[in-house]
């Protein structure tokens, strides 16, 4: 079973894209709380977020799982299944 669970920062407005169907998808790298590392984080809005950009800056926990990347700069990338966004 591949299913993560990883905490971080939200440091940059996420891109916004539309399917074909119309859906909403969300994407934006994920900060480790030290800075050592990011991942990219793609995200289909099922919760229904309104404004991601107010977020920016927020500590957050995102569950999915992990999936090989396209972009040759990351070897990987997390398919968010949920978004959590957490008290400081």
């Amino acid at each position: 079973m591949n299913k993560v669970f990883l905490t971080g920062k939200m440091k940059v407005v996420p891109e916004i894209m539309h399917t074909p169907k119309g859906e909403r998808v969300v994407s934006f790298p994920l900060w480790t709380e030290d800075d050592a590392f990011s991942i990219d984080v793609v995200y289909a809005d099922q919760q229904g977020i309104k404004d991601f950009s107010r977020m920016v800056g927020s500590k957050i926990m995102v569950s999915g799982m992990l999936t090989k990347s396209m972009d040759r700069r990351h070897e990987f990338r997390l398919k968010a299944h949920n978004i959590f966004w957490m008290e400081e």
